[in-house]
């Protein structure tokens, strides 16, 4: 088998085989009509829209969330309360806080 003839026969094989693997997604390839639906209402390509929409908008909300929890963060570490101690404070720490002798 000569070289034209591989080339020729690889043309072929493309030939048949790329519209079936450049046909739309499937999706769009098995979509059916809105009248398969009940009612007849149902509208892929307002489904489309919404997705599309959501995909767009999901990055946006999860930085913002992240924003806002980094904002409140900070706005807690920041607040008066934050730098008073949780828990008891040792007698120790009173006693010399106050100046006088321990105990």
């Amino acid at each position: 088998m000569g070289l034209a003839a591989r080339v020729a026969l690889v043309v072929l094989l493309v030939a048949v085989l790329l519209p079936a693997l450049a046909s739309a997604c499937p999706l769009c390839k098995d979509a059916k009509s809105d009248t398969d639906y009940p009612g007849g209402t149902a509208s892929l390509s307002s489904g489309f829209y919404y997705s599309i929409l959501l995909m767009v908008a999901a990055p946006f909300l999860v930085v913002g969330g992240l924003i806002l929890r980094i904002a409140l963060a900070r706005r807690r570490a920041a607040s008066p309360a934050a730098a008073a101690p949780a828990g008891p404070v040792p007698v120790s720490r009173l006693v010399a806080d106050s100046g006088g002798a321990q105990p």
